[in-house]
């Protein structure tokens, strides 16, 4: 249950003490306290803006990575337990995992944004006589998939504009789905994918994630049929052989796993990553141990 604005300014204060007495953030129990409130960010960082004391206020803008680490680990705990393929499950990590690329995002933004897009979708499938309810007993015929997937590519890719960028990877902006979306950022196989696999999977469409090396894809698996989907390619298909025969080229004793249906939890670790990935490149230390030490206490490495 959220605090009253005066309680959450008494943590905030007691935060300070605990700052200046030299106290690890993580081991303040005002810290804690406040984590377990589940308040964003962007609502605690009012309260720290309306301290008229510049010093303290300085000292708790400072802790907004190790508070955006602690709320995320504290919901991520929360949704992790739930089915592998919950979509609503991916929906809330890819927002959690957002907030390490810009911890003002809204969740509410995010899930109307999503909302936009699915209604989109449906607008372009009923236009193309390929509504869910007509097709649902035909999902594994090649040619209706081509058509479906023709025409979530032209709403994601030509009505929406969403765009992949090459070097959008060192960009911490193009990591977060929901700034892909609302922002229209240019953004990196994962996050594409990540808004093309909520809205696939929303409509009830047999779409999945595949965790391959170098480039997040998506797959159509239904009966016999598998068909992979670049989505970086702006929705491009490639079939399993060619794709085991670009990752046989690349990686010596691949095993053909690679190309299996990953659950959610595996892309939310692999957003984890890529973020630690990034900030070692940057060669922010700091913040890459703190992102590798969420994901340990999450998945265990």
């Amino acid at each position: 249950m959220p605090l009253r604005s005066h309680n959450i300014l008494a943590l905030l204060t007691q935060i300070v003490a605990d700052i200046v007495r030299e106290k690890p953030t993580d081991e303040s129990p005002a810290f804690q306290q406040l984590v377990a409130t589940e308040t964003p960010w962007h609502d605690v960082f009012q309260h720290i803006d309306s301290i008229s004391d510049f010093a303290k206020r300085h000292a708790l803008r400072n802790i907004e990575l190790d508070y955006t680490v602690a709320h995320a680990r504290l919901m991520m705990q929360q949704v992790l337990p739930r089915a592998a393929n919950d979509v609503w499950a991916l929906e809330r990590t890819s927002y959690l995992t957002g907030l390490f690329s810009h911890p003002f995002n809204s969740w509410d933004e995010y899930c109307a944004a999503l909302d936009a897009l699915e209604a989109d979708v449906r607008d372009e499938l009923e236009k193309r006589s390929l509504t869910p309810r007509r097709v649902r007993a035909r999902l594994g015929d090649l040619e209706l998939m081509r058509q479906i997937i023709g025409a979530v590519n032209f709403v994601l890719f030509e009505k929406n504009a969403l765009v992949g960028e090459e070097g959008a990877l060192n960009n911490v902006l193009a990591h977060a789905p929901q700034l892909v979306l609302c922002e229209r950022i240019p953004g990196i196989p994962l996050s594409l994918a990540i808004l093309y696999l909520i809205t696939g999977a929303r409509l009830g469409f047999p779409l999945y994630g595949v965790n391959t090396p170098g480039r997040f894809l998506l797959k159509w698996q239904y009966d016999d049929l598998e068909i992979f989907i670049d989505v970086f390619d702006k929705g491009s298909l490639v079939t399993r052989h060619s794709l085991e025969m670009l990752i046989n080229a690349n990686i010596v004793g691949a095993s053909t796993r690679l190309l299996d249906s990953a659950p959610f939890e595996i892309i939310t670790r692999r957003s984890l990553a890529n973020l630690i990935a990034l900030a070692l490149r940057n060669e922010d230390n700091d913040r890459a141990r703190k992102l590798e030490g969420l994901s340990r206490s999450l998945f265990g490495f």
